[in-house]
């Protein structure tokens, strides 16, 4: 298993309570760089529950897929206020990965 941590970053929408508390959204993934698979994910929402849920959203999936599937699924299951950031941030991570991909073939 080779983990390597990706992140992409957003800007919050203004009158939020994470725009309140942090600049922009911030979201964090070890991808294994083997297999593809998202094993861990963490991002700066302010509630738990948020936090836990996109957990459960990125965790498991194979970035071996591509970006778009992942990004269909953010946009189906979550309808937070952070929705845009969220689903920019995840595009960040997604063109992350291809671009570490690349670089290793």
């Amino acid at each position: 298993m080779e983990l390597v941590l990706f992140s992409g970053y957003a800007k919050l929408p203004s009158n939020t309570t994470a725009q309140k508390i942090y600049d922009e959204l911030a979201l964090v993934a070890l991808i294994d760089m083997e297999t593809g698979v998202i094993h861990s994910a963490e991002c700066t929402m302010v509630t738990g529950i948020a936090k836990e849920f996109v957990n459960s959203l990125l965790v498991g999936y194979s970035m071996n897929r591509g970006i778009e599937p992942l990004v269909a699924l953010v946009e189906q299951k979550y309808h937070g206020h952070l929705k845009k950031a969220l689903v920019t941030a995840v595009k960040m991570i997604g063109n992350e990965y291809c671009e570490a991909v690349r670089g290793e073939k």
